[in-house]
Order: C-alpha cells, then sequence, then structure tokens
C-alpha cells in the first residue's frame, strides 16, 4: 500500500497529476480542491495517498493532507459510495464545509453534487454523521452558520453541549427550537437549549 508520495510535479491534468519519484512517474487521481492548491509543475509536492485495487485497475487517489485522505476513505466505507463519487464530494466543498454539512444532516447540500441523488445522501449522513465528529473534532463556529443571534455565542455555546457529551447535530438542532437571539449568555443559551434536548 503507498501511504504518500513526494517527488517533482511533472504534469497536471483534469483530475489527475503525475508525479516523479526516483525516475518513475504515478499517476494520482485528485479532487478539484487539491488542483487548485497545488505549486507550479516542476516543484516539489508531497501527496498522501489512498491506493484501490480492483479486478482490472490499480489506481492512487492524492490529497494534500491526511484529513482529505480520512473523509475519501470514510467515504468509501459508505455502501454504495465509489471513488468516483468520493472525488466529486470532495471536489464539490472544502473540507470544513463537507464535514460540517454530514455531521449537520444537510441532505440538500450533498444532494446538491452532480450524481449523488437524496437517497446516497440521507445514506452518507445516516452512516457517517457520528464518525465525523468525533474524527473531525466538527468546529462550532461552522455549526453555529445560519443559527440567529451572536456568532461567538452559538459557537461557544454549541462547543459546550458536544462537551457535555450530545452529538454536534443534536446540540445544533437544540439550540435552533430557541430564541437565541433574546438570550446574551451562555448559561442562558444552555439552560433553554437542555430543555429541548429532554
Amino acid at each position: 500500500m503507498i501511504a504518500h508520495l513526494q517527488g517533482k510535479l511533472e504534469h497536471i491534468d483534469q483530475n489527475h497529476v503525475v508525479i516523479e519519484v526516483n525516475d518513475i512517474g504515478y499517476k494520482v487521481n485528485v479532487p478539484a480542491a487539491v488542483l487548485a492548491r497545488l505549486p507550479q509543475v516542476g516543484s516539489r509536492v508531497k501527496l498522501f495517498t489512498s491506493q484501490i485495487v480492483r479486478e482490472d485497475d490499480i489506481s492512487l487517489y492524492g490529497f494534500l493532507n491526511k484529513e482529505e485522505r480520512a473523509l475519501f476513505n470514510l467515504l468509501l466505507s459508505v455502501s454504495g459510495i465509489g471513488p468516483k463519487m468520493a472525488m466529486a464530494l470532495l471536489s464539490g466543498f472544502p473540507l470544513d464545509r463537507l464535514v460540517a454539512g454530514i455531521a449537520q444532516g444537510d441532505v440538500a447540500m450533498l444532494s446538491s453534487i452532480s450524481g449523488v441523488g437524496r437517497k446516497k445522501a440521507e445514506l452518507i449522513i445516516v452512516e457517517l454523521k457520528e464518525k465525523i465528529g468525533k474524527t473531525y473534532a466538527v468546529q462550532p463556529a461552522a455549526m453555529a452558520a445560519g443559527i440567529k443571534g451572536e456568532n461567538a455565542l452559538i459557537s461557544d455555546s454549541i462547543a459546550a453541549l458536544i462537551a457535555l457529551g450530545y452529538s454536534p447535530k443534536e446540540a445544533r438542532e437544540s439550540i435552533l427550537k430557541i430564541k437565541t437571539e433574546t438570550l446574551t449568555t451562555v448559561e442562558a443559551v444552555l439552560r433553554e437549549a437542555l430543555k429541548s434536548l429532554v
């Protein structure tokens, strides 16, 4: 299993790159988000890779950090999600937005990707939302998006609920149920949110 490649970036194409390592050129499939952040051809680059071995094909998929690779592998663990669809999801959204979307159960966001229907989006959420929350320690600031009230107050309240053992989705949904714009302290938000969780 090839875990990473470090060498000269020899070629960039629409959905793959070629990296030369010790006079051998490795073709590595990469999502659009990675393509946009690559250095110039001829520069040295390091990609964290996943190697997919099939009956008729051996392919490498590359990412600029371990978090992107971990999310790719998590997506592959969902039944019916292959490398092509996982790459489409990683190309469609920045890592933090995709992670927050899965943790928040945002079916509309996921199904907006070509080839990912509503049922597939729901399956991804059902199978991954808990794993995502634990693996990526979802940022409370991202979870606070779209909730009325002062952003810092909302994100601190979400972080406090997660620390109390609630899932990111439960924390967000409990705060969505209350009138946060009238509350001024984390304690007040928690008091109201905990009532809705009972």
